[in-house]
């Protein structure tokens, strides 16, 4: 019997991780599929706090999928960010909250929304489908849910979304400013976190016009623990940087507190292209972006504007 291997985007957040694992939930309750939650990358402190505080083991890395088998892709469905090894021959289900990217030879089941996270967007179908969620989905979700909106302080966030978290926390029952403290300071955490993870763990990249942009980003309540990093951390970006061919790299450390971003330039490349698209000035190769907390809402759209002239 085939089955649905559900499967994240390479480097995967909370949100990617989490959405797997409650759309299996959805797989079996709703559509009656066999289905089973992967992940196609090492977890975050973040969401290795979030699966420990409630109990679910951690997904399976994803490994070759039979001819006969389905993939589902939650949160990505851009080429450059799935597992190593896709045949998007399998790819009959995405459910993702970014743009569309992507070219299919059959038809399949595509389910996008403009939300704050893909958690969201799979809590809205269960709710949708009228058929109950479990607990450990719902708070699975609703971490996911406030992981990605940064507590719903982030310019993707939407009213859904909060009406949606409100709806989940019935299930749920968490005090969520408690957890969301304990979820950020986990996210914030550098312990075990090599500088290679550091660039890697949250990092995607984007085709913008005829370049490829490398964009890694780590959210934390403590940004200087990572600037006090920074020499090593650049010196690692321009290794990455040469390393899958890209024209331009850029690494963003958000403050989750100040709602504020602090852009790390590493060759004089980025910093021509930086200026001219955010219009900071840099100061020992960071520029401060006040009000920038989303690489996919306000670094992503101008940069591709920019690189698509």
């Amino acid at each position: 019997m085939s089955k649905v291997f559900i499967v994240g985007h390479k480097n995967p957040d909370t949100d990617s991780i989490v959405s797997a694992i409650a759309a299996q939930e959805f797989f079996t309750k709703v559509l009656g599929k066999e289905s089973k939650a992967c992940r196609a990358g090492m977890l975050n402190n973040e969401t290795k706090f979030i699966l420990e505080r409630f109990g679910v083991e951690i997904p399976e890395l994803v490994v070759a999928i039979m001819d006969q088998d389905s993939v589902a892709l939650v949160d990505h469905n851009e080429a450059g960010q799935t597992f190593e090894g896709l045949n998007y021959a399998n790819v009959d289900y995405i459910f993702d909250h970014h743009k569309l990217a992507i070219v299919t030879e059959k038809p399949i089941f595509c389910r996008m929304e403009p939300l704050g996270s893909t958690s969201s967007l799979i809590a809205k179908m269960f709710f949708e489908s009228e058929i109950e969620i479990s607990e450990i989905s719902a708070k699975l979700l609703l971490a996911g849910i406030l992981s990605d909106t940064l507590n719903m302080m982030s310019p993707t966030t939407t009213q859904e979304d909060r009406n949606l978290a409100v709806k989940l926390n019935v299930v749920a029952k968490l005090n969520v400013e408690e957890f969301v403290s304990e979820m950020f300071e986990a996210k914030s955490s550098l312990e075990g976190i090599s500088v290679q993870d550091v660039i890697t763990l949250d990092y995607k990249v984007f085709e913008m016009g005829k370049s490829k942009v490398g964009i890694g980003t780590w959210e934390t309540t403590n940004p200087e623990s990572v600037n006090a990093r920074k020499d090593e951390i650049i010196k690692a970006l321009i290794t990455e940087k040469n390393a899958d061919k890209l024209d331009h790299m850029f690494f963003m450390v958000v403050d989750i507190i100040k709602g504020s971003c602090e852009l790390y330039i590493i060759s004089e490349t980025e910093k021509v292209l930086a200026e001219k698209v955010f219009g900071g000035t840099v100061e020992n190769e960071i520029m401060f972006l006040s009000g920038v907390v989303s690489r996919k809402k306000q670094i992503v759209p101008p940069l591709t504007e920019e690189l698509s002239k």
